[in-house]
């Protein structure tokens, strides 16, 4: 049933849900620190909901720089989510795009795991949406909430670095992204992407390294992808 699935998704996300709550402390209390009003702070979680491109972005804003860069960079991080959508198609192609406009919002890197892990082993061709929209709502209501108050508290503290919030990013990426190397293609990408994502922390100036990474590691993942599509359809 479509309840039991929902819940299901709510279920098996719990483990991330939990694991948001200091990133999204650490989100609205930078924010809030940035100068970001109340509002603009919720308004993002709300609209763009997206961790990591709304760190980058409060941090350009509090550089000053111009919104249209925002937008761009903000796109091009979450260029990742092409491929995650594409790695879905398999299990959800028969739905209707309402269903799909919608599960495209809410997918999120941890909604993400938790959906395909469990449509992997799910033994049906075409998997049930409701498990994914349970995924998302609970990462949505998260992310949300902890960011809200983070902002709320955000003029209570004054470094939140210093609380070790600067590491809940880095942690909650790595338990999400680790279980899934279950291949040589996204070993290959994994290291691929760490080793850019370093150098160009340690090369370039400002946020790029994250954008330099994020586009090369996207492009490389596409080709082992096509190529290995290839080689099955030639057997």
């Amino acid at each position: 049933m479509a309840s039991n699935e929902f819940s299901l998704g709510i279920k098996k996300t719990m483990p991330f849900m939990i694991g948001v709550i200091p990133f999204g402390l650490a989100y609205g209390i930078m924010a809030s620190q940035a100068g970001l009003s109340l509002f603009e702070i919720i308004f993002m979680s709300l609209v763009v909901f997206a961790g990591s491109a709304q760190f980058m972005a409060v941090g350009m804003i509090q550089e000053g720089i111009g919104i249209i860069f925002i937008v761009i960079s903000t796109l091009l991080i979450n260029l990742r989510h092409l491929l995650m959508g594409l790695s879905l198609t398999p299990y959800l192609n028969k739905l209707k795009s309402k269903w799909l406009c919608l599960l495209a919002f809410g997918m999120v890197d941890e909604s993400y795991a938790s959906t395909i892990s469990h449509y992997q082993n799910d033994s049906t061709d075409q998997a049930d949406p409701y498990f994914m929209l349970g995924s998302a709502a609970g990462m949505y209501i998260s992310w949300v909430v902890c960011s809200t108050v983070g902002a709320l508290i955000g003029h209570l503290i004054k470094d939140p670095l210093s609380w070790g919030l600067d590491f809940a990013m880095p942690a909650t990426f790595l338990s999400i992204i680790i279980p899934q190397i279950k291949s040589l293609q996204i070993f290959i990408v994994f290291v691929v992407s760490g080793v850019c994502a370093v150098a160009g922390y340690l090369l370039i100036p400002g946020k790029w390294y994250i954008i330099l990474a994020t586009v090369i590691a996207t492009i490389i993942g596409t080709i082992l992808e096509t190529a290995a599509e290839k080689s099955r359809a030639a057997l």
